[in-house]
């Protein structure tokens, strides 16, 4: 069954915010203006306190808008009773899956991860035990979830301080913003860049998403090839 879980602890976002302040770097700039911040929470708005639920909507959100993720991941929830519970999800046949909006490869996806936590061989708390590099391993081997979704999930659901999903589209964007690049960066040369704030690249993402979704208020956002539920 799905484990709900307590608030993930960060380090001081003090300390962050002074470190990334004290940059000869244009993140430096943006630290100063925010303050310190909390990388756990996503700007849509929807806080998870359930660790099934936020891999559930990972897989859901990726490759399409956070407005028809959130849409579905609702849907999916009504489906299975107003909670995504392991042991239900593992179970439910792929067409009533499919008919809520999920694609085939993830429906097929989210039953294999419902299977895996029923059956205790995904546990959260063995999981969180893990270090950074263990832990991406580990939720990179599931169905469905990519780089992307396990980054995302070191960082929003496990508190990790010091994560940064290159392959995010918004990240990788505000950074293109940032530096005035005539380009966006690859994810190469993103993961690059982030070395620099090493120790709090989790909140240095925090900055560029709210430095890019400033930006996208006059552009519209591009789709993220990871998923898109990381502003």
């Amino acid at each position: 069954m799905s484990t709900p879980t307590a608030e993930p602890a960060q380090p001081d976002a003090l300390d962050a915010q002074a470190f990334l302040a004290a940059l000869d770097d244009p993140i430096g700039r943006l630290a100063r203006e925010h303050g310190p911040v909390d990388f756990t929470l996503p700007s849509h708005g929807l806080v998870l306190p359930d660790h099934l639920e936020r891999l559930t909507l990972g897989i859901v959100g990726q490759l399409i808008s956070v407005k028809a993720a959130l849409v579905i991941f609702g849907r999916l929830r009504e489906l299975l009773g107003g909670r995504i519970e392991a042991t239900a999800l593992a179970r439910t046949n792929e067409a009533s899956l499919r008919a809520v909006g999920l694609s085939g490869a993830k429906a097929r996806a989210v039953q294999a991860l419902g299977h895996e936590v029923a059956n205790g061989l995904l546990d959260f708390e063995a999981l969180a035990a893990l270090d950074d590099v263990q832990a991406e391993a580990r939720l990179v081997a599931l169905r469905g979830i990519g780089s992307w979704s396990a980054q995302m999930f070191l960082l929003r659901a496990l508190g990790r301080p010091d994560v940064f999903p290159a392959g995010d589209l918004g990240l990788r964007r505000g950074i293109e913003s940032l530096y005035a690049l005539r380009a966006m960066p690859s994810i190469p040369e993103a993961a690059e860049r982030a070395l620099a704030w090493r120790s709090y690249r989790s909140y240095a993402a925090k900055y560029l998403w709210l430095h890019y979704g400033a930006a996208a208020d006059t552009c519209p956002p591009a789709p993220n090839e990871g998923g898109v539920l990381s502003p």
